[in-house]
């Protein structure tokens, strides 16, 4: 009788993972195992804010957001004005987003479970983004960036779009002979995915940043 060799640690670690995603995608909206089509179909992006400084100084108090695989286990990240495109890296597929804030006058708004990937699969549909490599008609190289996912917000709306780093210093000229990189120059090109309105609310402990099952801890 043959005998079985039993399981390899990464077997069992891999079958682990699967379980744990099988049972998270159950409770989470719009989520499912494997990578989701991204822009021009690179293979990772990362995620975070773009909050407009001027607005923010002349009109918003505080800004928190939680972009993660649960819906019902939120951690709540300060959002600081100015662009963080890359908060959490490596991504290879949506999450539902959920941004709360505060405004000046005294307005709280909380958005949840912002369904990203029905965003995405409406805006693709109609929408094509070119990453940079491929503008240039050359592959990914040094000095070039992968897209971010970012979100602001404008009065009671949560905008979502992408933001696409563009390296201004030609492809040709990042490196010198002797392999140290030149003085790169960026701007970047932004393009809206789409908006949801937060629902208006009174009651946001924002020192309060973990929440169970919807219970603040």
């Amino acid at each position: 009788m043959e005998r079985k060799s039993p399981p390899t640690l990464f077997a069992v670690l891999v079958g682990l993972f699967l379980a744990l995603a099988a049972a998270a995608c159950s409770t989470l909206p719009g989520a499912s195992i494997g990578p989701d089509y991204l822009p021009r179909g690179v293979r990772f992006y990362s995620a975070g804010s773009a909050l407009d400084k001027e607005y923010m100084s002349k009109h918003v108090k505080r800004v928190q957001y939680d972009y993660s695989l649960y819906a019902s286990q939120r951690t709540w990240k300060d959002s600081t004005a100015g662009p963080a495109p890359s908060s959490v890296n490596m991504l290879q597929a949506y999450y539902p987003l959920h941004v709360r804030w505060e405004l000046k006058d005294g307005r709280q708004f909380i958005a949840e479970n912002i369904d990203v990937r029905g965003l995405m699969r409406e805006y693709f549909k109609t929408h094509d983004i070119q990453m940079q490599w491929q503008r240039e008609g050359r592959e990914q190289g040094v000095g070039d960036s992968d897209p971010s996912l970012v979100y602001e917000v404008q009065e009671d709306e949560v905008i979502v779009k992408w933001f696409i780093t563009i390296n201004q210093t030609p492809f040709k000229e990042r490196i010198l002979p002797t392999g140290a990189a030149t003085r790169w120059k960026f701007t970047t090109d932004q393009y809206v995915v789409g908006a949801v309105k937060g629902k208006p609310t009174g009651d946001i402990d924002f020192e309060q940043q973990w929440e169970f099952n919807g219970k603040q801890k």
